[in-house]
């Protein structure tokens, strides 16, 4: 796993950066909720929103804002999270190869003995190995600072970990399909950009679009609808989180394996 190793420690101080904005954010977070949890006004303020706002901020009638799932997931788990956690695995994904290969890198690597299907599988799981690490200690953060703030109350911690998960999964998929693109194209914008088009296309889908009208099977096929169709923090685990996500990143994986592998090199 020398490969994997060396990636990880060129990208440790960057991600260390994303790192330590997690906790900043998620501290600002749990620090609001007691601000707002003896405010029923906030509930009633929402009710009376239009339904494409609300579905923008993740609002659940069945989960109070002022409720601790109910906050977090407006707060955190509908936006912020998810869509760092995206922006970092689209980001990641597209330099693992196409970056590299774009900036004249990959080369001289591969003038090593080292094989192409070797090089492209220890950049990927160092890639997604740095996201989970990301997630996780965002995971962690959650867990040691909200209960002082009482912004865990009645969560159960499985369903945090389910929850942490979930915007892992979103991230891998997404910056699976930066990282495919870039192993085929060899180039990191191309990689970025369409990565990015899925992303906001399937987010406006499940949220905007879909308040805005019955949009059927479309709906069904965004990635942010497999993972905001229920408040995982209230409900727990949903394996549409889960399963869809993981299935796809590895079909992604295993295209960019067979055509790293047998193309030229730009």
């Amino acid at each position: 796993m020398i490969v994997a190793a060396r990636l990880v420690r060129d990208r440790r101080w960057a991600t260390l950066g994303w790192a330590l904005g997690f906790v900043g954010l998620t501290l600002f977070t749990v620090a609001l909720y007691p601000s707002i949890k003896d405010q029923p006004s906030f509930d009633e303020l929402l009710a009376d929103l239009p339904d494409t706002f609300r579905s923008v901020i993740g609002y659940d009638a069945a989960v109070p804002l002022r409720s601790p799932a109910g906050y977090l997931q407006a707060r955190l788990f509908s936006t912020l999270a998810p869509l760092l956690a995206v922006v970092f695995g689209i980001g990641a994904g597209a330099r693992a190869i196409g970056g590299s290969e774009e900036a004249g890198t990959l080369e001289l690597l591969l003038a090593n003995p080292v094989t192409r299907g070797r090089v492209l599988v220890e950049r990927y799981l160092a890639t997604f190995g740095l996201l989970a690490g990301l997630v996780a200690v965002f995971g962690l953060a959650l867990l040691v600072l909200g209960p002082p703030f009482g912004a865990l109350e009645g969560v159960p911690t499985g369903n945090v970990v389910a929850a942490c998960a979930a915007v892992f999964t979103l991230g891998l998929l997404h910056g699976s399909l930066a990282f495919t693109i870039g192993a085929v194209a060899g180039r990191r914008g191309i990689a970025v950009a369409l990565a990015t088009v899925v992303a906001v296309a399937g987010y406006l889908v499940e949220t905007v679009l879909a308040a805005a009208g019955d949009l059927g099977a479309v709906r069904q096929l965004s990635p942010w609808h497999w993972y905001l169709d229920r408040n995982l923090l209230a409900e727990g685990a949903a394996p549409a989180a889960f399963v869809v996500p993981l299935a796809i990143s590895a079909v992604l994986a295993c295209v960019a394996w067979v055509v790293f592998r047998r193309r030229d090199l730009r």
